[in-house]
């Protein structure tokens, strides 16, 4: 098993690009949720289905190759947010250039381990992984602005990611509590891979 090192690294990565992507489209319906829990169309004083066309028209810039420039056709967008959403489509594309070349790494490993019945050897692996999760959502529970801001420090070398209401109003309909809960689906899906593993492992260990 050694020699399948390059599949299984392939695995993780397919898994956890996977749980970005699924996460990226989840967020539609779960942007519908928060639009009526914290009542975003009386804040952007629009209707409801104008203010959804936005964030369609946002993920499709973040989401798809070739979609260039930013333009909402309801909120004013400032040369630094223009940037920052630059920023992220980069890491958006990223994570589906990874999950897209990655997935036939993980399709071949569970197969091959599924034929000889060897799914056991993935029980360590995905018991370590899935304490991760654990701890993230322990943290966001504890303050989820910490791990926001870590978050983003982490990730983006400027602080584009600071929006001024008075020049990139579209953060005032991109609540934190939306934000939290794309985190913690993101980690969640993450989370149920890792016990799908577990079970399987288990399962043919018995076999054994």
């Amino acid at each position: 098993m050694t020699r399948l090192w390059p599949w299984k690294l392939g695995s993780w990565l397919a898994v956890i690009s996977g749980a970005v992507v699924l996460t990226l489209l989840l967020s539609f319906p779960l942007y519908a949720v928060f639009m009526q829990v914290d009542d975003l169309p009386a804040i952007a004083a629009m209707p409801a289905g104008q203010l959804f066309r936005n964030y369609a028209i946002l993920m499709l810039y973040l989401c798809v190759p070739g979609v260039s420039p930013l333009r909402l056709p309801d909120f004013p967008v400032s040369a630094s947010g223009a940037q920052h959403f630059a920023d992220v489509k980069n890491l958006f594309l990223l994570a589906l250039v990874i999950f897209i070349l990655t997935l036939p790494a993980l399709v071949h490993f569970l197969r091959r381990l599924s034929q000889t019945h060897e799914r056991w050897r993935l029980v360590r692996g995905a018991q370590v992984g899935a304490v991760v999760p654990i701890v993230m959502l322990g943290l966001m529970a504890v303050n989820f602005d910490t791990v926001f801001i870590t978050f983003h420090k982490l990730l983006f070398r400027n602080d584009d990611w600071l929006f001024d209401p008075a020049t990139d109003p579209i953060i005032n309909v991109l609540p934190e509590d939306f934000f939290a809960a794309c985190f913690g689906l993101a980690l969640l899906l993450f989370e149920a891979a890792m016990i799908w593993a577990i079970c399987r492992g288990r399962k043919d260990a018995r076999r054994n």
